[in-house]
């Protein structure tokens, strides 16, 4: 069963209706209770993962935040939490 947009011209919403395939459907709006409704282009929904998301991110990215606050950059971070430093155990 397809799911297909439509504009309500009573109210003004869009909704998204799962359709069977029968002659007499007739949709209505489930916020008005509206008839009117004509069906809609709707979007292509494609999802990305978080990483896909990330990795598309333009390489300058990283030097734009690190200009915008200096103090949160990658370098300062490093020099404040001493994290280019070895890890040493300390006595027990």
């Amino acid at each position: 069963m397809p799911v297909y947009e439509y504009v309500c011209r009573d109210c003004g919403k869009s909704v998204s209706l799962l359709v069977r395939h029968s002659e007499s459907f007739e949709p209505r709006c489930p916020g008005c209770g509206g008839d009117h409704l004509v069906r809609s282009i709707s979007a292509f929904a494609f999802h990305q993962s978080y990483l896909s998301k990330i990795e598309q991110l333009d390489p300058k990215y990283d030097k734009m935040i690190d200009a915008s606050n200096p103090d949160i950059s990658f370098d300062s971070l490093v020099k404040k939490y001493r994290l280019d430093e070895p890890v040493t155990k300390g006595d027990g």
